[in-house]
């Protein structure tokens, strides 16, 4: 229990400190012999408290360089979402819930700020659903990619993040609702739906798109509701 007690105290330090100082990803942090002289704790609890933290993805460590700022990333929470359902502390619906309220934001935002290029990789990945009507895991690898390009239009590397760990999680989720679906034509209606949503974005028609989006969801949910129940 002390020990548990001392590591927080090391990574609440380690987070004060770049908060004081107003650090930025790759800015220099104190080393472990450092911080470990400043708190009067051993090494080996700020080894450990350095360690979580890098999970966390708050600080990068390579050997022979001292500690750095971490870049955001979604790793962590990736984890995070993955315990949660496996330990079934959540379910696929609840993830699929909170997805759904970020993702039509995503979309309003994404018709406001999507650049050609980003349009285009949507186009795409709609083309490659269409073509992957009977190929279950290729189709699952457009849809994600469909909503992965619309989280990065959207400009907030928050959404981008959180978004992003809960696609990781809901994978299967999807490949069982498309599983539940008639056959290649009820998967060809999904692209469709997607396709949509590209047009509502590429018109910079924010409320469009945020009504196709919300459109999607609800039938997604739908079908989870029934994969579901039986």
């Amino acid at each position: 229990m002390a020990s548990n007690s001392l590591t927080l105290r090391v990574t609440d330090h380690i987070l004060e400190h770049i908060r004081r100082n107003r650090l930025s990803s790759g800015d220099t942090l104190p080393s472990e012999l450092k911080t470990s002289t400043a708190l009067e704790v051993s090494r080996g609890v700020v080894r450990e408290a350095f360690r979580a933290l890098e999970v966390a993805g708050i600080l990068v460590k390579e050997n022979g360089r001292s500690p750095r700022v971490g870049t955001l990333n979604s790793a962590f929470l990736t984890h995070l979402m993955v315990h949660a359902l496996s330990t079934q502390q959540v379910s696929s619906r609840q993830i699929l819930e909170l997805r759904a309220a970020l993702e039509v934001t995503a979309a309003e935002l994404a018709a406001a700020r999507c650049t050609p290029a980003e349009i285009k990789r949507l186009h795409e990945a709609v083309e490659g659903m269409r073509h992957s009507a009977n190929r279950t895991s290729s189709f699952v690898r457009h849809d994600l990619e469909f909503h992965r390009v619309i989280h990065g239009a959207t400009g907030n590397p928050l959404i981008e993040i959180v978004c992003g760990a809960m696609i990781e999680s809901i994978k299967e989720s999807i490949r069982a609702g498309l599983e539940k679906r008639r056959g290649p034509e009820d998967v060809l209606k999904a692209a469709e739906n997607h396709a949509v949503i590209v047009d509502a974005i590429e018109a910079g028609d924010a409320a469009r798109a945020r009504a196709c989006m919300q459109k999607h969801f609800d039938e997604t949910l739908t079908i989870m509701t029934a994969v579901d129940a039986g």
